[in-house]
């Protein structure tokens, strides 16, 4: 786990920071960079949308994205709506009816979202699953996991996405000091199945081998002397 996390933290190159040498022992994961236009939203199995055809209003319709992440268009019958973003979805729809109609102009209207839940964990109070209530930022989503612990690093937040073609994206942000340096924070809402894992910050990874290599491990009470986990 923390040799996954190394890796994950080394990724801070997205941001801006220089990518550390490849080691021939433990190479750091090549993950596809973070693009600004992968965070704009795709549909998804559940999601309702209205379709507009502005020359032939009988083939408007509202359709609701099923399991298999297609819905029925009228006349055409099923084509492929999960995973695309309105103006994919718009292209598309027009591309089929440009072949029956002179002027295939559609309009996309977004109506209802299915469950949109983030998975939030690492140092958090209550790690778990959460269902977004909007359009909400790493730093809301640590808020309704009851906000980092002690031992949680907010400058060293990763942040992971899932791209349509399976790739994994990945992203170290600081939510405590991105707040004034923008920069450092705005990726945009998050996105439904996002993962955001706050780390541990280095002092607890000292105060953790402290107690369980030295403390635990010597028959001495070290309140005695002073309690080396608080340095």
């Amino acid at each position: 786990m923390a040799a996954g996390l190394a890796g994950l933290l080394a990724l801070g190159g997205c941001m801006g920071d220089p990518i550390p040498a490849q080691s021939p022992d433990f190479p750091i994961a090549a993950y596809p960079d973070w693009r600004a236009e992968d965070a704009f939203y795709r549909f998804y199995p559940g999601d309702k949308f209205r379709v507009d055809v502005r020359t032939a209003p009988e083939l408007s319709a509202e359709l609701t994205i099923a399991p298999d992440g297609r819905v029925s268009l009228p006349t055409i019958g099923p084509i492929m709506a999960s995973g695309k973003t309105g103006r994919e979805l718009q292209t598309g729809i027009e591309e089929i009816y440009a072949n029956e109609l002179r002027d295939p102009s559609v309009v996309i209207t977004p109506l209802e979202f299915g469950s949109q839940k983030v998975f939030v964990g690492g140092e958090v109070k209550q790690p778990g699953v959460f269902e977004m209530p909007g359009e909400i930022d790493v730093l809301q989503a640590i808020l309704l996991a009851g906000g980092w612990t002690e031992e949680g690093s907010p400058t060293q937040v990763i942040v992971m996405r899932r791209k349509p073609g399976g790739e994994m994206m990945t992203r170290v942000v600081d939510v405590r000091n991105g707040l004034a340096r923008q920069a450092l924070y705005d990726i945009g809402p998050l996105q439904r199945f996002d993962v955001v894992y706050v780390t541990r910050s280095a002092i607890a990874d000292q105060n953790q081998f402290v107690s369980q290599y030295i403390r635990q491990a010597l028959p001495i009470d070290f309140s005695l002397f002073y309690d080396v986990a608080r340095f």
